[in-house]
């Protein structure tokens, strides 16, 4: 599969290779093969790269590719590998473009026609839902990150509010302790808070009120799972068109008011869910 002795046409390739989020002793033998097998590797940072290449006994040619970068280093991998180069990408932790640099990159192949090849690794996202126990016949939406900006991430959280199944987010430290308290308001406790998942200081914590947000080690990475309040009405309030159902937009517009939103704010979140204009407008002026 890494020949060294392969043809430039048959090594224009670039693999996009997951690597572990904690624990190295998850790095698979594809994995490997795939970095050994690459002329040159970019990675999102390159410190990090050189301690799990040093650790694996592995010496390439690596470049940087991060969100600062990401489209001239996306040009970059493209000139190695017309230059007959096979390239590998990957992040500081985990699967590139998954809440890391890597979809312009996946973009720009697919538009040139050069093949790219994926290789899986752990993910946080799923050992989280897992590990909750908040995610009935496995079914979860993941979302990632929300903005950094906080008027910002409490619009995404309401929009979620009304999802039909558990949401699964990443969070930084700094900000943890703010989008737990969001969610007290908009999703069924407890919370699961999963932190350091595969490292030595793995653990999951239940969430249920400002107390135990207290009582939180604010230390590593995180992963939350929550289960909106909409989420045990499940599909039957949803009609064909996939918008919620009259009651539960009605749940969800006396909730916002009681928050404390204007008729205006009420209304403009009812639009971004989907409800034609008018109506978000009718039902915010009722309250």
């Amino acid at each position: 599969m890494f020949d060294r002795k392969a043809t430039p046409a048959e090594r224009r390739i670039c693999r996009i290779v997951g690597t572990p989020i904690g624990n190295l002793s998850d790095m698979s033998e594809r994995a490997i093969a795939a970095l050994r097998g690459a002329d040159v590797i970019f990675a999102e940072d390159t410190r990090t790269a050189r301690g799990l290449l040093a650790h694996l006994d592995i010496k390439k040619e690596l470049h940087s590719y991060h969100k600062d970068n990401e489209l001239a280093a996306s040009e970059q991998v493209l000139e190695t590998i017309a230059a007959g180069k096979s390239v590998a990408l990957i992040s500081e932790a985990g699967m590139p473009a998954i809440s890391d640099p890597g979809y312009v990159l996946i973009r720009r192949l697919l538009e040139q026609g050069i093949p790219h090849e994926v290789i899986p690794c752990a993910s946080a996202a799923v050992l989280a839902a897992v590990s909750s126990g908040l995610c009935e016949n496995g079914r979860y939406l993941f979302y990632g990150f929300l903005s950094h900006k906080t008027s910002e991430a409490e619009a995404e959280l309401v929009r979620l509010s009304t999802a039909s199944y558990p949401i699964v987010l990443y969070e930084a430290p700094h900000r943890l302790k703010r989008t737990l308290e969001v969610l007290l308001k908009y999703f069924e406790p407890p919370m699961a808070v999963c932190r350091e998942l595969t490292k030595i200081y793995e653990e999951v914590v239940f969430v249920s009120s400002a107390e135990d947000i207290g009582k939180l080690i604010i230390k590593g990475e995180f992963c939350i799972v929550a289960k909106p309040k909409s989420a045990d009405v499940g599909q039957s309030e949803r009609g064909a068109s996939g918008e919620l159902a009259g009651v539960a937009i009605g749940k969800l517009t006396r909730l916002l008011a009681g928050e404390g939103l204007s008729p205006r704010r009420v209304a403009s979140v009812l639009k971004e869910l989907g409800v034609k204009r008018n109506e978000a407008y009718r039902l915010a002026q009722e309250l």
